[in-house]
């Protein structure tokens, strides 16, 4: 508890500060990128050692200067990178008045009385400061609990504050004279009793040579400048969420990337998000009101902007850029249209990748490719072209492209020729399906229950489950209906080692196309092509790492390995190059996802139950249906699994300490 009230109180202090030292502070924070606290205006008092400290400090600065400056020259990106791990903890992200308050009581006191009493004072001393701000009273004498409130209240307040002001006939973030409350004038609410009410004489320097319409006019024209600036804060916010989602951001880390973007800004708010949503609410603490939006978008996957996104996100957190200049460039980002990914295009392309996954992941000869080529085909025909057309056919899409594709599979796979079967079905089974598994919403339910993301987690979990017994009732389905039409259907559940022989090496069966997959794969998710070769790149070596520690360790730890590798690259890429590893990263975690499929060889474990359904047995089987529907969800949440922990290990090992500055944009 003490934790985060430590990590709250600078943030507030810093809130409850001027315009003016809100700015500074942003150009100190930015400054000083190496430093690694949250954004405070405190210097680092820490650095104020003796001499010989200070001439080191020198000493390394100029050298990482030089560093930095040669980098840059080379193609580094300027911008700072972001690790793995989690800048704040979770209960940092949304305000706790009551904990803040608690914190307030004087030291040593902790008995029930006397929390009571001051807590009562707390309380009534917040409720005097909410009259004399409103100017319906006047304060003689301010208590230090009443001045704790005070310095609470002194941040910006909401619309409905500035409102009231105005028909009060104060400006809220004027200070008053002498330390003095001012009271009620002339154009306020009503008029109060006279006992209540102190007027004093009149002035010579009250006199304003302007008419009473041209001051109205005036005060309306500043009260519509600072509910526009609020206005617009508000708006940049609800549209960095929505583009956020839309582009395929680390959805456990979307909360903490709108609180920091609210402190930045000066806007009160607290965040929900649930997979789909995100709940905002705008609060006015000066008022005690709040005003709730809901930015609903279905979940996309653009990693090509999501670089774009992440630059502007910075620019504003750091002052760089107003919100009213970013919301252009997130319009822009949101409704650009792609110049080449047509749905005829992303049919072909969706052939390529069951093509290139077939080899490496289950064990396809060439002779297979051009039945999976046609296979994948029909599948992002499926997907591309007809879900998009109707809304009725896009529920049951899935069950049947997997009904489809199995049913098709095994009919060519139970080809004949000279006594063995011609084709290997269970690869052009799997391989023309593997382009529709949610192996990457599974991973961000884990990575988001991981980060204590537990109503977004929980719900993406248990959707990704039953996604998964819909395909896997959709291929036992398939292969069930061929085996009752073909009595001599194929049975076989892997494809024979010695026919893959054809490669000649093993490691050009894998490797090779392992980097195609991740190309391709990242061309489906609109990755600009200068991001192919790091994807290639973290994609191959995760890979690699999976394949060898496949040989001696199990599934699970073979995943754990993996995500380790790719996560441990993305992250030096993103400290040392200043690189997006939140692109990076995506297309290397779908290859850990697909081998770990393969080797549990879960998505054709309907053929027990086919061949149950075929002998007649099928009613005293009800055990091997269930093992074969449960069998693909348990088996992708097993390596969903290992893969958070290795993203998660690898995030320690570089970011030690975390990143505090902005939230950490990757996964």
């Amino acid at each position: 508890m003490s934790s985060s009230t430590e990590t709250l109180d600078p943030i507030h202090s810093k809130a409850s500060s001027g315009p003016d030292s809100h700015a500074a502070d942003d150009r100190t924070a930015h400054d000083h990128d190496a430093d690694e606290r949250p954004l405070t205006g405190h210097d680092n008092a820490a650095n104020s050692g003796g001499g010989g400290s200070h001439q080191w400090g020198v000493l390394f600065k100029a050298i990482k200067e030089g560093t930095s400056h040669l980098a840059e020259k080379l193609g580094r990106d300027p911008d700072g990178g972001d690790g793995l791990d989690s800048a704040w903890h979770p209960e940092d992200y949304g305000y706790q008045e009551d904990i803040e308050m608690r914190e307030m009581l004087a030291p040593g006191e902790s008995g029930e009385d006397s929390y009571a009493s001051q807590l009562q004072s707390l309380l009534g001393a917040d409720a005097s400061l909410l009259v004399s701000k409103l100017g319906l009273g006047e304060q003689v004498h301010r208590t230090p609990t009443e001045e704790a409130a005070e310095k609470e209240a002194n941040l910006m307040g909401g619309v409905l504050w500035h409102l009231l002001g105005h028909q009060m006939g104060h400006d809220p973030e004027k200070p008053p004279p002498n330390g003095t409350i001012p009271t009620q004038s002339e154009d306020a609410l009503g008029p109060l009793p006279s006992e209540v009410r102190k007027r004093r004489k009149k002035k010579w320097y009250d006199d304003d040579p302007r008419s009473a319409k041209e001051r109205k006019k005036a005060r309306e024209t500043r009260l519509a400048e600072k509910i526009g600036s609020l206005l617009t804060r508000q708006r940049y916010m609800m549209q960095l969420c929505r583009v956020m989602m839309k582009c395929g951001a680390p959805t456990h880390r979307l909360e903490e990337y709108m609180q920091m973007s609210a402190f930045a800004l000066r806007v009160h708010g607290q965040f929900m998000y649930i997979p789909g949503c995100m709940i905002i609410s705008f609060d006015d603490p000066l008022t005690r009101t709040a005003e709730v939006k809901l930015v609903r978008i279905i979940q996309g996957c653009n990693l090509g902007r999501l670089g774009e996104i992440h630059n502007c996100y910075k620019n504003v957190l750091h002052g760089k850029m107003s919100a009213e200049e970013a919301l252009p460039v997130l319009d822009d980002i949101l409704t650009r249209q792609s110049k080449w990914r047509s749905p005829w295009m992303m049919v072909l392309i969706a052939g390529v990748i069951s093509v290139a996954i077939g080899p490496w992941a289950f064990g396809a000869r060439p002779i297979d490719m051009p039945i999976i080529f046609v296979l994948g085909l029909l599948m992002g025909f499926m997907q591309y072209i007809l879900a998009p057309r109707s809304a009725l056919y896009s529920n049951v899409m899935e069950v049947t492209v997997a009904m489809l594709v199995s049913f098709l599979a095994r009919a060519f796979g139970s080809i004949r020729h000279n006594g063995e079967y011609l084709f290997c079905f269970p690869a052009m089974t799997q391989s023309a399906i593997a382009l529709i598994l949610p192996g990457y919403s599974v991973l961000c339910s884990s990575l988001e229950l991981q980060s204590h993301q537990i109503t977004a987690g929980s719900i993406r979990l248990v959707y990704t489950i039953i996604y998964s017994l819909f395909l896997g009732y959709g291929v036992t389905v398939g292969l069930t209906i061929y085996g009752l039409m073909d009595a001599n259907a194929s049975e076989e559940t892997v494809c024979s080692a010695s026919s893959q022989l054809i490669y000649g090496n093993t490691y050009i069966q894998h490797f090779v196309f392992v980097t195609i997959y991740v190309a391709f794969a990242g061309i489906v998710s609109q990755a600009h092509l200068r991001q192919l070769p790091i994807m290639c790149t973290l994609g191959v070596s995760g890979y690699v790492a999976n394949y060898f520690a496949t040989t001696y360790l199990s599934n699970q730890m073979a995943s754990i390995i993996g995500s380790f590798t790719i996560g441990l690259l993305a992250n030096l890429y993103s400290r040392v190059w200043h690189g997006h590893a939140a692109a990076a990263i995506v297309p290397g975690t779908w290859t850990l996802v697909s081998s770990g499929l393969a080797t549990s060889g879960s998505i054709v474990a309907g053929l027990q139950y086919a061949k149950a359904v075929k002998e007649g047995t099928a009613n005293n089987s009800a055990n091997e249906m269930v093992a074969s529907l449960l069998s693909l969800g348990i088996s992708m949440v097993q390596t969903a699994l290992g893969i958070t922990v290795g993203l998660f290990l690898s995030a320690l090992v570089v970011y030690p300490g975390g990143k505090r500055q902005g939230g950490l944009f990757n996964l």
